[in-house]
């Protein structure tokens, strides 16, 4: 039964997100755990460690509706015991997201609910209730393409069920705005939470007070693996920057979209789940949810904890293979960061990263 005590206190303030791919999981967990709370991830289940944040992928985005409505309304049951509860959604508004916000709200005891799926830092924006990207409205930029998960919608009001009556939809240009709103929202333990990574930035920075550095991550010697899984061309030009790195493998599909994107998957994730049988690969780094699923179902790995955010939206994870090696994964969308946001992670991961 879910608590009813207004979580003022942070260290009695236990989370809960659920998300419908593993970088939404993810990057949704990071911010708090850059403010002193521990986050671990679970794939289509809770996860087993213990940790203030409780981060759970449903793995929807690529199921059919009917399965994304169910399997969100299972696992929404087992989170609404907690204080503070978060529904992740594409800042692209890709997915199912109506289907998954009806079966959430239901399950989820929640009295109203804040949909702010804004993420200012990678130029996804909310203005007068419609999202764009950098500019642009998101079904008419590329994402209104995109031939697995196209964005179909611009207006926030389109994709809110009609049986969820008291929402409340926040537009934001900057992350200081979306910060200073979502501050703003009294009783926030009765509020079923909807947004992308700017929310859960907003959200951390509200109910996470920073605590005192923890210690650096160890450097790692050992190679890093990194898979290009998305098509998205600036997924590309941050490779093409990697490919003179030492201690790097990269492995990427082609450029342009191909006519059975689930058999490139599949190729992909095969070939990097053989390579890291190889002990000489200490971290993963991979583009596009999806990605990192189908490598993570090779390798049996079905949790793993959050150690930091290498940047915003580009969450550290590490997680204990079978045989018990430990492998660090790092994840991120394939459709934003800087050119060189590959190879700065990979920097980070081999050398001592500060987890603020």
């Amino acid at each position: 039964m879910r608590t009813n005590h207004q979580p003022s206190d942070s260290s009695q303030l236990s989370i809960a997100i659920l998300a419908d791919d593993l970088t939404s999981a993810a990057d949704g967990a990071a911010p708090f755990v850059a403010r002193g709370l521990t986050a671990a991830i679970g794939r289509g289940q809770l996860p087993r460690q213990a940790a203030g944040v409780v981060a759970v992928d449903s793995a929807s985005r690529s199921a059919t509706s009917s399965q994304a409505f169910e399997r969100v309304a299972r696992l929404t049951d087992r989170l609404a015991g907690r204080d503070l509860l978060y529904k992740t959604v594409d800042s692209t508004l890709r997915g199912h997201i109506t289907e998954e916000l009806e079966a959430c709200f239901a399950a989820s005891g929640r009295k109203s609910m804040v949909f702010a799926p804004a993420f200012p830092q990678a130029g996804r924006t909310t203005v007068g209730g419609i999202q764009l990207v950098d500019g642009i409205p998101v079904s008419q930029s590329s994402y209104g393409q995109d031939p697995v998960h196209p964005a179909r919608h611009s207006a926030l009001a389109d994709l809110v069920p009609k049986r969820i009556t008291h929402v409340t939809l926040l537009d934001a240009l900057t992350q200081e705005e979306l910060d200073a709103q979502i501050a703003s929202i009294e009783e926030p333990e009765s509020v079923l939470w909807v947004g992308s990574p700017g929310m859960a930035a907003a959200l951390a920075r509200r109910f996470a007070p920073a605590k005192s550095p923890v210690p650096l991550i160890d450097a790692i010697g050992n190679d890093v693996l990194v898979v290009i899984g998305s098509a998205n061309l600036r997924s590309h030009l941050q490779a093409d920057q990697l490919q003179q790195v030492d201690g790097v493998k990269l492995l990427r599909g082609p450029r342009t979209r191909e006519q059975d994107p689930g058999a490139l998957l599949r190729r992909i994730a095969q070939d990097a789940a053989g390579q890291l049988q190889d002990p000489r690969f200490g971290a993963l780094i991979a583009t596009g949810g999806d990605t990192m699923e189908a490598i993570l179902d090779l390798l049996k790995v079905r949790e793993f904890e959050i150690l930091q955010e290498l940047d915003p939206g580009f969450p550290l994870g590490r997680a204990r293979l079978g045989d018990g090696r430990s492998l660090l994964l790092a994840m991120k969308a394939g459709g934003f960061g800087g050119d060189d946001a590959l190879q700065h992670a990979v920097a980070r991961i081999r050398g001592a990263t500060p987890t603020l």
